[in-house]
């Protein structure tokens, strides 16, 4: 898709608001306060399942699925690597 330079700013500007006005980020469907409840009924109204909360995948894994990298195996010898020790920044 292309766009001529003058309908590129005319929809550029369209995401700036005016003097004066600010934008109200506590407020809505996405509110800290309601953002469970209001998302569950968009999605009653709009016919879509239910999303199953489940626990985050390790970076490791993440990194496996998505590259075919597996840190978890040395390159040279391919045994498994383990971590023994971790350090926070603090320490010496």
């Amino acid at each position: 898709m292309t766009l001529d330079a003058g309908e590129f700013i005319r929809r550029f500007l369209l995401h700036i608001l005016p003097d004066g006005f600010v934008r109200i980020r506590y407020f809505g469907i996405l509110s800290n306060r309601s953002r469970k409840a209001c998302l569950a009924r968009c999605r009653i109204l709009l016919g879509v399942k239910e999303v199953p909360e489940s626990a985050p995948e390790p970076w490791q894994a993440l990194l496996l699925r998505l590259t075919g990298i597996d840190v978890l195996h040395c390159p040279r010898c391919n045994g498994v690597m383990r971590v023994r020790l971790l350090s926070s920044r603090g320490s010496p």
